[in-house]
């Protein structure tokens, strides 16, 4: 049996980051693993374990190899790992040699409470010849270190004696700032990639899905039914839910869901406009039911994410 593990039941994470915070208050931890030094942190994912977080690994150094989702990979210089939430992880330990590397482990519950497309960021591997693992150049080695190296001064420092609230506020900006750098990258291997295979069809399904997520960005605040979409591609709502979970691993209705919350996340925090003006612009028919949907999906009330 696979045991699932949280940020908090990763034992000795806090202790290896050196972070005063208590355990159960933790939103991520950053580990920098160095040849010869303590790899407790690789350790602590040898044995097969489905982690609920996300986990983003830069090698700068040596090596590493690991299995993620039954699939088998090499990490070496300046190769970056991006592992999403509930993957099933070991690490090779007898693999790992002089190895350099920046861990960053990022809770499920602050992944639910950034202001990000997460969806995107799922997608990305969808333009990686490699999967969820990719080679960096040098200068995104040190623009994704140098975020992380912000998020462990901050994780170190600023929890100490600075402002709860200012604190997380700061977590959330520097974390999605990070992210949406990643995206970057991916798009451009994307692109490198597409170039690459210009002279080779795509398949019916990509080129669907694509359209699809095409006609989500441009319609979600006012169409949630996946029937609409379907009938846009001239196609079942069953279909389409078919063709984009295979290709995506979302459903087609997570997928405007995750674009609904994420502008009713922008609205609320940082719009000014009130929880009933916001549940009007996403087309609710009234704000009892973009509450309920907002909580169901969030598992907070709109009041309490404008609060957090």
């Amino acid at each position: 049996m696979i045991e699932s593990v949280s940020l908090q039941e990763m034992r000795r994470l806090h202790e290896i980051a050196n972070y005063s915070g208590k355990r159960s208050e933790m939103d991520y931890v950053y580990v920098h693993v160095t040849p010869g030094g303590d790899v407790d942190a690789a350790r602590e994912l040898q044995r097969a374990i489905r982690f609920n977080g996300m986990i983003i690994t830069l090698v700068v150094g040596g090596q590493m190899n690991l299995t993620v989702n039954m699939e088998y990979y090499k990490l070496r210089r300046n190769s970056m790992f991006v592992a999403g939430p509930n993957s099933i992880i070991n690490v090779d330990y007898e693999s790992i040699k002089d190895l350099e590397a920046y861990v960053l482990f990022v809770s499920t519950d602050f992944l639910r409470d950034l202001n990000f497309e997460i969806v995107v960021l799922n997608s990305i591997p969808l333009g990686m010849k490699s999967g969820p693992c990719t080679m960096l150049t040098e200068m995104e080695v040190k623009m994704l270190s140098s975020y992380l190296d912000l998020l462990d001064a901050n994780a170190r420092h600023n929890e100490i004696q600075g402002d709860k609230h200012l604190v997380k506020s700061i977590s959330r900006t520097l974390l999605t700032a990070t992210f949406y750098q990643i995206m970057v990258i991916g798009m451009k291997r994307r692109s490198e990639a597409e170039d690459e295979a210009a002279h080779k069809p795509r398949s019916r399904r990509m080129i669907y899905t694509h359209e699809f997520v095409r006609l989500v960005r441009k319609h979600f605040r006012y169409e949630r039914s996946v029937a609409f979409y379907a009938g846009k591609l001239c196609m079942s709502a069953k279909y389409l839910s078919l063709v984009v979970k295979d290709c995506t691993g979302h459903s087609a209705a997570e997928i405007i869901d995750d674009h609904v919350i994420l502008e009713a996340k922008n609205l609320l925090r940082f719009s000014g406009k009130n929880i009933q003006q916001v549940a009007y612009e996403l087309n609710f028919s009234n704000q009892s039911s973009f509450g309920k949907y907002f909580k169901h999906l969030t598992g907070m009330s709109p009041s309490e994410f404008q609060n957090s």
